[in-house]
């Protein structure tokens, strides 16, 4: 298992490098501001070192997904990925050779469950110790369950990251829910990455949580 999961070059400056094994981070802000990018790539960091990523989908299809990782890294293994559609679409072109759970709706959270449960025993068959979780966005699952089924589910999850040593990222659109509800989610992560869009139209950052005190805001370019 891997001391550390490397994050550095994905935000500026270096607010993030480096997380211990069991940590979890919510990527939050407005809709369309950029953080499917952030999270995507905080996952594909790992691949050239040979870290196992297993991704849930909930809205862009898989292959929509896998063409985004390899735009990052174009000598992407698809061999260390493990995807998990529950968007609804039917776009399986390009990803036969990819280990895929498809799940017919955001809402089956027991699917979503059983895809993740298998892919992670995929890993451990093949020797993948260090996995890389995401699950890109909690938004929509919102639209389909309430906020305390929603909870549940991403306690189990981010609890079952840190017993076994992975990292994780997770999406949440904040414009799209009620205080309190992002306050909830919020709570149940080890950091949150938060994203906000400037009056001139520039996208900015900060770095709350991880035992240390808020950055600043920052642009993101």
């Amino acid at each position: 298992m891997s001391s550390t999961y490397d994050v550095s070059g994905v935000l500026p400056g270096d607010e993030l490098d480096e997380l211990p094994p069991g940590t979890t981070v919510l990527i939050s802000g407005p809709s369309l501001v950029g953080k499917r990018q952030i999270a995507i790539e905080m996952l594909a960091a790992g691949n050239g070192d040979g870290d196992g990523m297993l991704l849930v989908t909930t809205k862009t299809s898989a292959a929509s997904i896998l063409r985004d990782f390899e735009r990052i890294q174009p000598e992407f293994d698809r061999n260390r990925v493990g995807l998990i559609d529950s968007s609804g679409t039917d776009d399986r072109d390009g990803i036969r050779e990819v280990a895929t759970e498809y799940v017919g709706s955001p809402g089956d959270l027991t699917g979503i469950s059983i895809g993740t449960a298998k892919l992670t025993k995929r890993f451990a068959d093949r020797g993948v110790a260090n996995v890389r979780h995401g699950l890109v966005s909690i938004s929509t699952l919102l639209q389909y369950l309430d906020v305390e089924t929603v909870f549940k589910f991403l306690h189990i999850y981010t609890n079952r990251v840190e017993s076994s040593g992975g990292f994780a990222v997770f999406t949440l659109d904040d414009d799209s829910h009620d205080q309190q509800t992002v306050n909830t989610l919020t709570g149940e992560f080890d950091g949150v990455v938060q994203l906000r869009e400037t009056e001139e139209g520039a996208v900015e950052y900060r770095v709350r949580g991880f035992g240390r005190s808020p950055s600043r805001w920052t642009p993101l370019e």
